[in-house]
């Protein structure tokens, strides 16, 4: 396991390297351009990116509080941690981008499930990935194991995250796809100037990169029964918790209730 963690780490600092080859300034002026429409108009409190490269995404945002995180200190981020055991709280952060790293990690969903855990309640997640429907796609199947970066990563398709993100209460709420040059850069042949509008208007899903934006939903505690089941509950054999010095919660017995004590972890 320590081979395949330091294998996959040397990846995503070649992908932030490769971000400075011309084919890869073409690819995050397109995404830097699409995140400032996004996040022009977003509020909160927090932001946090979580990348594999070094140039900061959240600019146009409004929010005060944005912060890099980043595995090493060669990115020079704001805050240093490993992107499956992040050290923020639950349900805390408003706004989440996660960069190009779901393709580079051996435990992707693991990835996704931390970056959802701090965003809070109708908090933003913005996953931004290559698309293997795409040319991109096509490319990397054809490099096979000659593949360098950003083709030796896995590309996840957004129909694959849209199913991962239902079982983590997420509702997508737009699917952006851009970027329909070729993926290699010809020098006589000049940048499209298509790459943002086109996937945007026409809805095609065949952009060489995408962006996903999802919103936490938090469902009713309490689920909804029938007139009938709820006529049937009694509550005369129900224990009232009260907290406790020691740690524990011994509940206050009534007639005919059973005695629960609940742990504080």
């Amino acid at each position: 396991m320590p081979d395949l963690t330091q294998a996959l780490s040397a990846e995503r600092k070649a992908l932030s390297l490769w971000f400075n080859t011309s084919l890869g300034q073409r690819i995050m002026g397109t995404e830097q351009a699409l995140h400032d429409e996004l996040l022009e108009d977003s509020f909160g409190y927090h932001l946090i990116q979580i990348s594999a490269q070094d140039s900061p995404l959240f600019e146009k945002s409004p929010i005060l509080s944005k912060v890099c995180l980043g595995e090493d200190g060669l990115l020079a981020p704001q805050l240093i941690a490993s992107p499956l055991q992040m050290p923020i709280a639950s349900d805390q952060v408003d706004l989440v981008l996660l960069h190009h790293l779901l393709e580079f990690s051996d435990r992707p969903q693991a990835l996704l499930a931390e970056s959802a855990r701090m965003v809070m309640p109708m908090g933003t997640l913005i996953i931004t990935a290559f698309n293997p429907l795409s040319l991109w796609g096509l490319r990397k199947r054809l490099s096979g194991a000659t593949a360098r970066p950003p083709f030796r990563g896995h590309f996840w398709s957004a129909y694959r995250l849209m199913d991962w993100l239902n079982l983590l209460n997420f509702k997508v709420d737009r699917v952006l796809f851009a970027d329909f040059g070729l993926p290699w850069s010809v020098r006589r042949l000049p940048p499209p100037s298509f790459g943002l509008g086109l996937g945007r208007r026409y809805t095609l899903p065949t952009g060489g990169v995408y962006m996903l934006v999802a919103r936490k939903v938090v469902g009713p505690l309490t689920p909804i029964r029938s007139p009938s089941n709820r006529r049937s509950i009694r509550f005369s054999g129900l224990g009232l918790s009260q907290p406790s010095t020691g740690g524990l919660t011994p509940s206050r017995r009534t007639k005919g209730a059973v005695e629960v004590a609940d742990t504080d972890d």
